[in-house]
């Protein structure tokens, strides 16, 4: 059993407003040993043109669930080692968590457009080492990877993809929409404001 603690939680959140706040994908990721010690994170790149050594940026496939995964090194298998992600992971990332050999998935948010926590792969390969997933997370740290990721689509004009949030996640996308709330996260941006204050100014959305 592969524990997982608040302070992980927290760690993959922050990551998810890094990206936000940097203007690239909001969606954080860290993996972490049978203790649930942390030992490799990473963020969502894609809109960037650089990044901590050995790891994506700049590329369609600078995802934070690969960026967090280089860092578990060759060598051994990691079956009694996770990965916690803000956001359900997609298939490339789905996939990259079983070439990796972590035992499970823990995601935060629920992804209708891209998310994959719902496909089993059946290959010989990810037979032999079965990837258990879960997710999304229930409260407010679910809510907030889930507004986070919605808040961005708007931000990006991604219109056909927002309509699919729309459908699926009515709630989420209403929050996302209002005016208060884009406010809120403007400002926080513009601050340099940390992940927790953010949250706290949110406030009543997200409980």
């Amino acid at each position: 059993m592969i524990e997982v603690h608040d302070a992980a939680w927290e760690r993959v959140l922050d990551l998810a407003w890094e990206g936000f706040a940097a203007g690239s994908t909001p969606v954080g990721a860290v993996a972490v040993d049978a203790a649930g010690a942390i030992v490799a994170e990473g963020r969502g790149r894609r809109h960037e043109t650089d990044g901590p050594p050995g790891r994506l940026a700049g590329s369609h496939i600078a995802h934070a669930e690969v960026n967090a995964l280089a860092g578990l090194v060759s060598g051994r298998r990691y079956d009694d080692h996770g990965l916690l992600t803000s956001l359900e992971p997609c298939g490339m990332c789905h996939g990259a968590a079983v070439q990796a050999t972590v035992g499970a998935v823990h995601y935060a948010g629920a992804d209708p457009f891209g998310g994959t926590g719902h496909l089993v792969f059946d290959t010989p390969q990810a037979r032999r080492r079965p990837l258990r997933m879960h997710g999304p997370l229930p409260g407010e740290r679910g809510r907030f990877a889930v507004l986070l990721h919605i808040s961005w689509l708007l931000r990006l004009g991604a219109e056909q993809v927002v309509e699919i949030q729309r459908a699926a996640l009515p709630e989420e996308t209403a929050l996302a929409e209002r005016a208060e709330v884009r406010s809120v996260l403007e400002e926080a941006v513009r601050d340099a404001a940390t992940a927790p204050a953010v949250r706290r100014a949110l406030g009543p959305v997200l409980s």
